[in-house]
């Protein structure tokens, strides 16, 4: 069963980074894919931060958030450690995808979503420690 939420999270997050409108897909739960042959890759080192922005904000945080969630069950919650580098490997790969999406890939939305990650693994490593320590005699 966790594989297939696993699967289904994975599709659900590749369907966010790829629609080509996130608002539609929002507001009117439209999925629009256009596919583009021919990227521009130049968009991956594009440092458009918009702090300011409430909309770019809230995207930030849902790759936070998504990528945390699938790190959780991809893991196993913290029993699949390679779960891990599989997760940071979809991650850069949803982004690369973007650019043949008409989206825009961002490196440094790679790195925040491997914040996301990172922070699912230690919380594996707080809160189920006491799980995978050596029983006392």
């Amino acid at each position: 069963m966790r594989i297939i939420l696993t699967a289904l999270w994975a599709l659900v997050l590749f369907i966010f980074t790829c629609s080509v409108n996130f608002h539609l897909l929002i507001r009117y739960q439209i999925v629009d894919f256009q596919f583009n042959p021919n990227p521009n890759w130049s968009e991956l080192l594009r440092l458009d931060f918009q702090w300011t922005s409430h909309d770019w904000v809230q995207r930030k945080i849902g790759h936070f958030v998504g990528f945390f969630i699938l790190a959780l069950l991809a893991s196993n919650f913290g029993k699949t450690k390679s779960a891990f580098f599989f997760t940071i490997f979809y991650a850069a790969l949803t982004e690369i995808l973007q650019l043949f999406f008409l989206r825009g890939g961002r490196i440094y939305d790679i790195v925040n979503d491997s914040a996301g990650i990172f922070f699912a693994y230690l919380l594996c490593l707080v809160l189920f420690r006491e799980t995978q320590a050596v029983p006392k005699t």
